[in-house]
């Protein structure tokens, strides 16, 4: 209840200062699927300049060239993209209501929003200043939880925005899953900065970068874990060297918490990781190692193969130990989509196929697989996890993933997908899997609508599984239904 008294405080001074200030835009949030399209359909057209990947997404980085439209003749679907994007870019002041209701929570969430209860009310409500912005978020599920995941407060300092609160991210091209940091567990308390807009360096020494985006954070973790309240910290930079091709780098550190050192020495060394720091073998070394590592590189490219047909390939991987400077142990991901118009009255097509595997590769793509090593640590006994799940891949370690969908976005905002995923879950059947102790093979097909009506929008779920986790003696067949509906005013 501190954070909810803190919140609301800072929500009254916002509203008292919003009576002389103009408003500023926040943070577009993962798990807005169709938003998360558009914004890379106006990408490869060049109406977004910069990165892309790493959600959430600045609102002023993608409006910040929509001036642009204003001089060009887009195609039909493109125009209806850049006029859905931008009625959906937020105002002064926002309230917004959701609700969930599902008959069975989905195991494997992606980067749409799910549900983590079968029933769930949230509101939200926003305030938009020329230089801050509050966002809370308040959630009430069926198991009578109640938690301000998604809240933050955010000041602006020049072109970058510092802030506080529960922020969810997805870092990383992956549109079904990603392996370093993605919305799979509940989002950590925190406090950081990050860029606002991508604008190039000016310097001649950098400016080969082209448009670039940062941010670095610090969370504190749970209590209830091997070692109470560690410290996670965050890093990551994306930048675009060349036109729609996007490079991703990003680092995690999981140091200090109750009984462990908290020192210059031990925030240096993780920092830094000068050496085999992560697999200390010693006693002396256990008392040494600063912390847990995983350093992350992802690539993706987007062009056109013809005149109806765009195409964007994307690779991901990050790796769980370091030897001397170079990392090692990989997960991967890689995915393709195909995407354009299916008619002449602005409805779009996409189809994306995407492949992962949680276990350990000794080099990205090649090299010997290492399992029972990812998203685990010798001193950190409880892994790379939040509240028992994986902070990065939904899938945990030692698993595979693939899935292919095909989405229809008509030009009315209404959107039909079908996906089929095929997913083997804890290949081994070993201790390190979490999320299912025993193997399981799974097959999927859902079915997924959404409308957009006067009311607001609606949106069906239906998911037919012939297997599901946790159940090492049967295969039964089990059909999962979910319904949404939220509204703005």
């Amino acid at each position: 209840m501190n954070n909810l008294k803190s919140l609301c405080i800072a929500a009254s001074i916002v509203t008292m200062l919003s009576i002389s200030s103009s408003n500023a835009s926040p943070w577009a949030s993962p798990g807005d699927s169709s938003l998360r399209s558009d914004v890379e359909l106006l990408a490869h057209h060049g109406l977004i300049s910069g990165p892309v990947n790493s959600w959430p997404m600045s609102w002023k980085q993608i409006t910040r060239d929509f001036y642009k439209a204003d001089s060009m003749t887009l195609p039909t679907y493109v125009s209806h993209a850049f006029n859905r994007v931008r009625n959906k870019t937020p105002g002064e002041v926002n309230i917004k209501t959701k609700a969930y209701f599902a008959t069975k929570v989905q195991s494997f969430r992606g980067f749409e929003d799910e549900a983590r209860s079968k029933v769930e009310i949230k509101g939200t409500a926003e305030v938009n200043l020329d230089s801050a912005s509050l966002h809370i978020e308040a959630l009430y599920n069926d198991n009578e939880n109640f938690n301000l995941d998604g809240s933050y407060l955010s000041q602006e300092i020049g072109n970058w925005s510092a802030y506080v609160g529960t922020v969810n991210r997805w870092w990383g091209p992956g549109q079904e899953t990603t392996t370093m940091l993605s919305t799979n567990a509940r989002p950590m308390p925190s406090i950081g900065i990050r860029r606002v807009t991508s604008e190039p360096f000016k310097t001649k020494w950098l400016s080969w970068m082209g448009p670039w985006d940062a941010e670095i954070f610090v969370s504190k973790m749970e209590k209830n874990r091997h070692v109470p309240e560690p410290i996670f910290v965050g890093m990551r930079l994306n930048f675009e060297p060349i036109k729609n091709f996007e490079v991703g780098l990003a680092r995690t550190l999981m140091l200090c918490g109750e009984r462990r050192p908290c020192n210059f020495k031990s925030w240096s060394n993780g920092l830094i990781a000068i050496g085999d720091l992560d697999n200390a073998t010693s006693a002396e070394g256990f008392i040494e190692q600063p912390g847990n590592q995983l350093a992350m590189i992802n690539l993706s490219y987007s062009f056109s193969l013809k005149e109806n047909m765009n195409v964007k390939i994307y690779a991901e991987g990050t790796a769980e130990d370091v030897i001397i400077f170079l990392p090692y142990t990989y997960t991967r991901l890689l995915g393709v989509s195909f995407y354009g118009p299916m008619s002449e009255g602005g409805d779009q097509y996409r189809i994306t196929a995407e492949a992962s595997d949680s276990t350990g590769s000794l080099v990205w793509f090649y090299g010997e697989h290492r399992k029972r090593i990812m998203y685990r640590h010798s001193i950190y006994k409880t892994g790379y996890r939040y509240h028992d799940k994986v902070i990065g891949s939904t899938i945990d370690s030692d698993s595979l993933y693939f899935s292919l969908k095909a989405s229809l976005l008509k030009s009315t905002g209404w959107e039909y997908s079908l996906k089929y995923q095929n997913i083997l879950i804890n290949m081994d059947s070993s201790y390190v899997n979490q999320l299912s102790p025993q193997r399981e093979r799974i097959n999927s097909l859902g079915l997924n609508i959404i409308a957009q009506t006067n009311w607001g929008k609606f949106q069906l779920d239906g998911n037919l599984m012939d297997n599901n986790i946790n159940t090492p003696l049967e295969d039964k067949v089990n059909f999962i239904f979910g319904l949404k509906w939220s509204i703005g005013f």
